[in-house]
Parts: structure tokens; sequence; C-alpha cells
């Protein structure tokens, strides 16, 4: 009778662990997908303000918060298809794609992966524009570029 038990405690513990063969989808692993990313194309990725409106009068400092799509803002240093940097241009609409866009008053660079920023402005009217680049400050030209115009009071 012992054995009778041992068996039949081995052929229930088998009929457990056995795959249901009524399910026919098989798992695959999971792959980790934080790291990857689209390669980019005019069609899908592009910059725009979240902060301000175009055409809003709004006060000095002024305050800007950029955003992209459909690419990974980094700091500036090394050249990775897909990421970049904002810069912000003023009363200019883009920068030539594939030209280094340099420092001045008005060419601000936020190569530490900034999204957003305050800038000192006298009163007028403006164009700011965000210009995308990578690594190195190459522009990705126009269509990683995004302009709005605004009133400083």
């Amino acid at each position: 009778m012992k054995h009778l038990s041992i068996i039949l405690i081995s052929i229930f513990i088998v009929s457990c662990s056995s795959p249901n063969k009524s399910n026919t989808e098989q798992s695959a692993p999971v792959e980790d997908q934080s790291s990857i990313v689209e390669k980019p194309s005019a069609d899908s990725s592009y910059v725009f303000f979240n902060h301000p409106a175009d055409g809003a009068s709004v006060p000095s400092p002024v305050y800007i918060e950029m955003g992209v799509s459909g690419m990974v803002v980094e700091p500036a240093g090394e050249v990775r298809e897909g990421f970049g940097h904002h810069h912000v241009l003023i009363n200019q609409t883009s920068w030539p794609e594939g030209s280094v866009i340099p420092m001045s008053d008005s060419t601000l660079h936020f190569g530490k992966g900034q999204t957003d920023t305050t800038i000192e402005m006298e009163p007028g009217e403006y164009t700011i524009a965000l210009q995308f680049a990578n690594g190195v400050h190459s522009s990705y030209g126009e269509k990683m570029a995004a302009s709005i115009t605004i009133i400083v009071e």
C-alpha cells in the first residue's frame, strides 16, 4: 500500500508539472526596451514649445519650456543617431542642417540637456526658435526646428 501511495503521488506531481498541451502559444523572452530609440526621420521627429504659446505676451525674464518628439535629449559630447540637445535662436527660424551652431547672444546652447530656461529680454516683438542639434552642436536643420512669435512686455 505504501508503494501505491508513492506511485500515485508521483503521478500527481508529474501531471501537475507537465505543460498544458492545449496551449499552443510559447513565451518569448522579454527584452529590455528602455534603451531602444527609433531612428529619427523628418516625418516623425520634431521640436515644439511647451511654453510660451505662439503670439503670447510675456514678462521678462521669459520662461521657455522646450519639447522634442521622436528623439532623445542628452548632454552635448557624443554624437549618437536619434539624440541631441536644444538651442534657442532669437530672431531666427532655423539653422542650416549640418552646420555647427555658434554660441552667441542670439544662439543659446542648452548642452547640458536642459529642457527649460528663463531669458532676460528687452520689451518688444521677437521670433524665437528651437533648433535641435547633435552632440557637437551640428544642426539637424529645418526639420528639427520650430519658431513662434512672442511679445515681451
